[in-house]
């Protein structure tokens, strides 16, 4: 319940000092009932199997632990202890909580009203205010006026110091009932249980760990926005990579620990094994182009060679005619400026490995410095130039590019490569979608957060997961 409105300074407070819900009393009640109900019920069961009985419980692993049952059997009563006592606890506290609701309420009326009174009171007529002092005695009808006014403004003060004392006892009331309940609730605790080194290092990692998930699960969330805002940069796919193996670890361990779910674990695994695909998809067109490449270039540098011997065929000629033909001289120097035209050409492509502007680019698996050069690039295409690339997004950038590297090689160098068969796009845009599927519709759409009340999305999560833990 919200903080309820009125106007509390006439009672010294700055807002609502009584704000509470019983409502939600009583469902913690009914909760922690349950919870001692089915705690004390498996302490039944597990008496049951220290004292022989079979038919809960049986075979090997049931005589191994037969010894040890009555022993967890009388941890588990002391726990339920616990929830029993929080329940009394509460139980004993709605009955002052509803009452200081109801005090505190009064109490307001009762100001409220004391302050109109003192309103009324000032507005009584008071003779002797202003009376010049050559006036005559008071009458006994003015007299009457100014003590009929003190007498109402005394009682509106008494009024109001009176609300504000029933509030007081309305609040320090229910304060008493808290640390009441809260002292109820300590000396249960008090049973002689007590977690192991064991059982607290197991906490803090197990609430490490649900930490860290949720951190990766949130940068790899954030890194697949970008990849969509900016297609293609590999660092990117790179971050993604280490995050989501983070979170799959972290999952596992969780998981192996009972505090958390195999269906995470699972999901965990198909978002790395996606990412996975992506560099086998990647590196097959990677070496798909490098091979063109390298055919290609032998087309290149026969290409060139033959060019290079026409020029110097001619070149000869105008050589052995320079002494009789002043242009053949000039002609030479023409033809040795295009021969080391032709030349450099020759070696730059070579040494860079560009034919006709296609080229390999890095892969995004081995973060340097020409993977970051190339994602520069990337980044500069979209938020400078405006150039954002769907090819890029689906990860079909590569296999587009060796369709158009094909024909240009056969065009220019007469050179016939192998393109990549037209199922090689459909699976690397088919990881790209199951990818987001996994991240955003299942993600954000289906799994819970574990933040706040987020724990369940749809019906029968819960289940589903649960299933998946008694089948590992």
């Amino acid at each position: 319940m919200p903080a309820r409105a009125g106007n509390w300074e006439l009672l010294h407070e700055s807002s609502d000092p009584v704000v509470a819900d019983v409502p939600v009393v009583h469902e913690l009640v009914a909760y922690y009932t349950t919870m001692a109900q089915e705690i004390t019920s498996e302490a039944a069961v597990l008496e049951r199997i220290g004292d022989g009985d079979t038919s809960q419980f049986k075979g090997e692993s049931a005589d191994a632990v037969r010894s040890k049952s009555k022993e967890v059997a009388a941890s588990l009563h002391k726990m339920a202890g616990r929830y029993e006592a929080i329940r009394d606890a509460l139980t004993g506290y709605v009955p002052s909580l509803e009452d200081a609701l109801t005090e505190s309420a009064a109490a307001l009326r009762d100001a409220e009203d004391a302050s109109a009174a003192g309103t009324r009171a000032g507005a009584m007529p008071d003779p002797s205010q202003g009376r010049a002092d050559d006036a005559p005695p008071l009458t006994a009808d003015e007299q009457g006026a100014i003590d009929a006014k003190h007498a109402a403004s005394s009682r509106a003060q008494e009024g109001a110091d009176a609300a504000v004392a029933r509030l007081r006892r309305a609040v320090d009331g229910i304060n008493a009932a808290g640390k009441a309940a809260a002292s109820t609730i300590r000396a249960a605790w008090d049973d002689g249980l007590h977690d192991t080194l064991g059982d607290k290092i197991k906490a803090f990692f197990s609430a490490l760990l649900k930490i860290i998930v949720k951190i990766f699960t949130y940068i790899g969330i954030a890194l697949a926005a970008l990849a969509i805002l900016i297609p293609g940069v590999g660092m990117l796919t790179f971050m993604a990579a280490v995050a989501a193996s983070v979170t799959l670890v972290a999952n596992i361990a969780l998981a192996g620990m009972g505090e958390g779910s195999w269906l995470d674990v699972i999901t965990s695994a198909v978002g790395l094994v996606l990412v996975g695909v992506g560099g086998i998809v990647t590196k097959a067109a990677s070496v798909a182009k490098t091979a063109g490449l390298a055919k290609g270039m032998k087309g290149f540098e026969k290409m060139n060679l033959d060019k290079i011997k026409k020029l110097q065929d001619v070149r000869s000629y105008n050589i052995k005619n320079a002494l009789n033909d002043p242009n053949a001289a000039r002609t030479v120097g023409t033809i040795d400026r295009q021969i080391n035209r032709l030349t450099d050409l020759r070696v730059d492509t070579t040494m860079k490995n560009v034919l006709g502007g296609f080229k390999e680019k890095p892969n995004w698996w081995h973060p340097n410095k020409t993977l970051w050069a190339e994602d520069k690039g990337k980044i500069s295409d979209v938020l400078s130039k405006g150039n954002w690339r769907a090819d890029r997004l689906f990860s079909v950038d590569r296999q587009i590019e060796m369709d158009a590297m094909k024909v240009a090689l056969k065009r220019d160098y007469g050179v016939d490569i192998a393109a990549l068969p037209a199922w090689h796009k459909y699976v690397a845009g088919g990881r790209v979608v199951a990818s987001w599927t996994n991240t955003f519709i299942y993600g954000q759409g289906i799994k819970p957060t574990g933040w706040g009340s987020d724990q369940e999305r749809v019906p029968g999560y819960k289940e589903a997961s649960g299933a998946l833990v008694h089948s590992f």
